[in-house]
């Protein structure tokens, strides 16, 4: 594999989300069909501080235009990330793989790169999740909560929606990548969200359905029908998507299921609890688990809290309402990192002390 494509995989490993390496190079063969050699040459050289044409141009010693048209494609690619900022106009950044640039293929995945992200996820990349703080973290369906507890912000997925003045869907990347190599569920593709506080945002877009608002609320309450966990970035702010996940093909939870890491997904602020007076041993509540973390104990159901991540999703369907979310203990509250930048920060600790 040229020489390039591990440089650009080193880059991409000192990202706080991670890149592990592989005895079989996998990680370099997902490269080498996304980035042409020209364009990880250039990517190497890129980083998550954003920087102008003419900033990338001179460290790659390349002409302006020919840094340019490299960049656009990439961006086109979904490889890097383009914003503008006052005062400097258009600059680029480095994405890391996940989440970032993976999910960027949404549109253009295929049977050939599902299959190598296959090997990948279970050679290497489960490692990512055993590091804390997680990357992802589940928000409890709001109708879950208890009407007489006060909730953070950060825990009801409609704080994030009413501030938001777009609203979209796309295909779940999982969903499509299990289905391309054989393994898909029966859970609806479509249903992840994006939004954003730009008026449009989604319009040009075409692999995001735009949505109004009530029509993403829509969405969160079939998924919780459906029996899917909500989820979203491990911040308080910043927060852009809220994915609906199932163990049978999310690559978070995934991490649960199949690799046994607990550290996969961040649990919400609580925990499922039983009435075993008014619980009628129906058992909705274990098949509707993601995490089975319900088993049944002489007729009567039954909560292992170290699998409960506060999902809420046994709450819903509980005919007798023997189910209940209960808030944890204050000195078992760890809220989320406040923003992306801190989550990187500590993350990045985390990293360096393993």
């Amino acid at each position: 594999m040229n020489i390039i494509y591990h440089q650009l995989a080193e880059k991409l490993d000192q990202i706080p989300n991670g890149y592990p390496k592989t005895k079989s190079g996998v990680e370099l063969k997902i490269l080498a069909k996304l980035f042409t050699k020209d364009e990880a040459a250039l990517a190497t050289n890129l980083s998550l501080e954003p920087k102008t044409i003419k900033e990338i141009a001179e460290v790659n010693q390349a002409a302006e235009t020919d840094a340019k048209r490299l960049l656009l494609s990439m961006v086109k690619k979904g490889l890097i990330e383009i914003k503008r900022v006052e005062g400097k106009g258009l600059v680029f950044l480095l994405m890391p793989f996940v989440v970032g640039f993976y999910e960027r293929q949404n549109g253009n995945i295929d049977k050939e790169f599902s299959e190598l992200f296959e090997e990948y996820y279970h050679e290497s990349f489960h490692q990512v999740m055993t590091i804390n703080p997680s990357v992802h973290r589940v928000i409890p369906v709001e109708r879950s909560i208890p009407v007489n507890i006060d909730v953070m912000p950060y825990e009801k997925a409609s704080t994030y929606l009413d501030v938001a003045n777009s609203w979209g869907v796309l295909k779940c990347i999982c969903r499509v990548q299990k289905q391309l190599i054989g393994e898909g569920c029966n859970h609806t593709v479509e249903n992840c969200l994006a939004f954003s506080t730009k008026t449009g945002a989604f319009d040009r877009t075409d692999a995001i359905r735009t949505l109004t608002k009530d029509e993403a609320l829509q969405i969160l309450d079939d998924a919780n029908k459906e029996g899917l966990v909500h989820s979203t970035n491990n911040a308080q702010q910043d927060v852009t998507y809220i994915c609906n996940c199932c163990t049978c093909s999310c690559g978070v939870l995934r991490g649960i299921t199949e690799h046994g890491c607990l550290s996969s997904v961040a649990s919400s602020d609580f925990y499922a609890k039983v009435d075993e007076n008014l619980c009628n041993g129906c058992e909705i509540c274990i098949d509707r688990c993601q995490f089975s973390a319900l088993t049944m104990v002489d007729g009567i159901s039954t909560v292992d809290t170290k699998f409960c991540f506060g999902c809420g999703l046994c709450i819903t369907t509980c005919s007798t309402e023997a189910l209940t979310l209960v808030q944890k203990e204050v000195d078992k509250l760890i809220a989320p990192p406040l923003s992306e930048e801190e989550w990187r920060k500590t993350r990045t600790i985390s990293r360096t002390s393993l």
